[in-house]
């Protein structure tokens, strides 16, 4: 999987360890660079995947709006690539997305039918990037979140409560 520093690759890789029949490999910067496109299939070919989960990205939400061209290279461009990765060698792809990438204002639960419109450059990159996994490897899962918390990393579940 891609991301290995990330909150989704490092919790996976944790779970994993406590099942025998599972190996989970998480790759990263520098071996796995998203915005060096010459390092994604040798790294993921090293790895000799069943399955790639592609968990790293551009997380970046505000900061996006400053920086697309750098989130664009990562959320589109790194993705699609490590999606043709994934392809070339024969396996699917599970892509994480966000729930950014529509506009906020339904009332209820989104739906996979639901017709995208992200109001800004993160989500905006992150539906670009659902494109291009999904145009380079017809064995794609596009899972979409509204939120990414573990025991890793910085999130609301890391932080404490001024109440404790």
């Amino acid at each position: 999987m891609t991301g290995q520093e990330g909150q989704v690759a490092k919790s996976l890789v944790e779970r994993a360890s406590h099942h025998r029949d599972i190996e989970a490999v998480a790759i990263g910067r520098p071996v796995l660079d998203l915005q060096k496109p010459e390092t994604v299939l040798p790294a993921l070919a090293s790895a000799k995947p069943d399955i790639v989960i592609s968990a790293a990205a551009y997380t970046a939400v505000d900061r996006a709006e400053a920086e697309p061209g750098l989130a664009y290279a990562i959320n589109e461009a790194g993705a699609g690539q490590v999606a043709a990765a994934a392809a070339e060698l024969g396996v699917p792809i599970v892509h994480l997305s966000t729930d950014y990438v529509f506009d906020g204002q339904c009332d209820h639960p989104y739906l996979e039918t639901h017709l995208p419109d992200p109001t800004g450059a993160y989500g905006a990159s992150k539906l670009a990037g659902e494109m291009a996994v999904a145009q380079a490897n017809p064995c794609h899962f596009i899972i979409r979140t509204a939120w990414v918390y573990s025991p890793f990393g910085n999130n609301f579940q890391n932080h404490a409560s001024p109440c404790q």
